[in-house]
């Protein structure tokens, strides 16, 4: 399907109508960095991003430590997380199609039954790259856990994610 056919992630032009779960679904299959909020020990937030996967609901990321956003993860495990479609593609920027996440970051031991198939994953969807950093002795491979979510289709489409999978929308109105 060409890029121009993707009414689902086309943000303001977003019919009223249109399944939030659907939507929600091909944000995730179409965007393949995670943006990175941390905040530091001296107390200033750091931004960046990672390549990713979804296990269940949890964002899988393998970074560096030379970044400080993986040295803010390892220091207090605190997280928020988007997705955000493209905005080249967006008919209206201030409603940009995207969901965020609070989490809390793990790490993934190498010795952990399950790092050799996140890492997997990982290289199946974005490449080779990934069996060259696994070389790597700087990177670390995380689980990050949500326990909050938002999901923005347009305006005046805001939803509060719950549920255990955080496939719940809840109307986000004005408190």
């Amino acid at each position: 399907m060409a890029d121009t056919e993707k009414p689902e992630l086309e943000n303001a032009s977003t019919p009223k109508l249109a399944d939030p779960v659907e939507v929600l679904a091909a944000l995730k299959a179409s965007v393949g960095t995670v943006q990175l909020a941390t905040l530091g020990d001296d107390g200033f937030p750091h931004s960046g991003y990672a390549p990713f996967v979804f296990d269940g609901v949890d964002v899988i990321i393998f970074v560096s430590q030379l970044a400080l956003h993986t040295r803010d993860l390892l220091a207090n495990g605190k997280v928020s997380v988007m997705l955000i479609d493209d905005e080249s593609k967006a008919r209206e920027i201030f409603a940009r199609t995207r969901v965020s996440y609070q989490c809390e970051a793990g790490v993934v031991a190498p010795d952990d039954k399950t790092y050799d198939a996140l890492l997997d994953a990982l290289q199946a969807r974005h490449g080779k790259m990934i069996g060259l950093l696994r070389q790597l002795p700087d990177f670390v491979l995380f689980r990050l856990s949500p326990n909050a979510g938002q999901f923005v289709m347009g305006f005046g489409q805001a939803y509060k994610l719950t549920g255990e999978k955080f496939d719940t929308f809840e109307h986000a109105r004005r408190a």
